[in-house]
């Protein structure tokens, strides 16, 4: 599995002020300066600023989350140390030794009952191994992971009872029939989409995915969290009603 995003979340917010020449607090008053209002103008900002794609979203949800890190915990109490001079208590007295009366005469047991019947056995839990499949397939995202996560956000909120299975070297889109498809690149996040004999054009190209089957014609390539707009939506919903009959 990946490491875990709590750990780069603090590896990167260590490294801040190193690589960019302001801490999380400078930059923080820097955002609420510009007065964005959308997050797209303030991941580009900061690309503008040096940031790479991965970092500039990371910013942004930060101070989208009031400034605080997405991650990060808060320490453990730690323990008070005992007042010096606090009172030693005598230890306690021990009682003195009583005998113990003499056991009474044994009696036979009663003839026990049949045992109950053994309940069956509960059921196993769930397997945690398509959760395990999904992030590894996430992990080859690296620095769009962000970007991916923003592709799934939308995904979910334009279509109801979305499901989203691992697949060998791609994610299945459906609900529940498949009707799209994501695989994810260093370079790019790539979404499939089942458009039937839809004309290609300048945004919706012939599908060049490793994975899903024939049936996924179309492919977007995303590398800018602009592209994540009403028209890929559009784009996500047409599909979805040609294979689950919604539309």
């Amino acid at each position: 599995m990946a490491r875990d995003e709590r750990e780069e979340e603090r590896e990167f917010l260590e490294r801040l002020q190193a690589r960019t020449g302001r801490d999380l607090a400078q930059w923080m008053a820097a955002i609420t300066l510009k007065k964005f209002t959308d997050k797209n103008q303030t991941i580009d900002w900061l690309r503008a600023q040096g940031l790479s794609f991965q970092r500039a979203s990371w910013l942004e949800r930060i101070h989208a989350n009031g400034g605080k890190p997405i991650y990060g915990g808060v320490p453990a109490k730690p323990q008070l140390p005992e007042p010096a001079g606090a009172p030693v208590l005598p230890p306690k007295q021990q009682a003195p030794a009583v005998t113990p009366p003499p056991p009474p005469a044994a009696v036979p047991p009663a003839p026990s009952a049949a045992p109950p019947p053994l309940a069956p056995p509960a059921p196993p839990a769930a397997p945690t191994d398509a959760v395990a499949a999904l992030e590894k397939l996430i992990s080859a995202a690296k620095g769009y992971r962000p970007l991916y996560q923003l592709v799934e956000s939308a995904l979910r909120g334009a279509i109801a009872g979305v499901i989203l299975t691992p697949r060998t070297g791609y994610i299945s889109v459906g609900a529940p029939a498949e009707f799209a498809a994501v695989t994810l690149h260093a370079t790019e996040v790539r979404l499939g989409l089942d458009l039937g004999e839809r004309p290609f054009d300048a945004l919706i190209q012939k599908s060049k995915m490793k994975g899903p089957g024939p049936a996924i014609t179309h492919m977007v390539g995303l590398t800018d969290a602009r592209q994540v707009n009403s028209e890929l939506l559009k784009l996500l919903e047409i599909a979805n009603g040609r294979v689950n009959k919604q539309l």
